[in-house]
């Protein structure tokens, strides 16, 4: 099994020139229709998507997957492990991945401390549009 800072878990490598079929995304969140939702939109976008239904499991996917995920995007509000706790256990294991926290309840998340101002943040619902511009954004691609 390849451990954290192996090629296999590094930081995604900004190069403008990538093509988004080239970036894989981890898509997780407990509510299936978003899940599979996020996932054909990252598809349709050029991206290739993986998904998984809570923090273990997504932590579990990123460890056993034949090659790199260049970002996690995690719902914040999850039974068991929340989104915030499934970041830092992948900032922790894999420093420098990056994490694209979303909510259906913005207001909450930044008033209530979910998460530190400034973390890169979707709102739900959210278009093909929206959440491709946040993904390129994160990856530099």
């Amino acid at each position: 099994m390849p451990q954290p800072g192996s090629p296999k878990h590094a930081p995604a490598s900004p190069v403008a020139d990538r093509p988004p079929g080239g970036f894989t995304v981890l898509v997780v969140d407990d509510e299936e229709a978003v899940r599979r939702l996020a996932c054909r939109m990252l598809t349709w976008t050029g991206y290739q998507a993986l998904e998984a239904r809570h923090g273990r499991e997504a932590l579990a996917t990123i460890d056993q997957h034949d090659g790199p995920i260049h970002l996690v995007l995690t719902d914040i509000k999850m039974p068991g492990m929340s989104g915030r706790e499934l970041g830092q256990q992948v900032e922790q294991r894999w420093p420098g991945k990056p994490i694209l926290y979303m909510s259906g309840f913005a207001s909450e998340v930044f008033q209530g401390g979910l998460l530190e101002p400034g973390a890169p943040f979707l709102a739900k619902p959210f278009t093909q549009d929206d959440l491709a511009t946040k993904v390129k954004e994160l990856l530099g691609s």
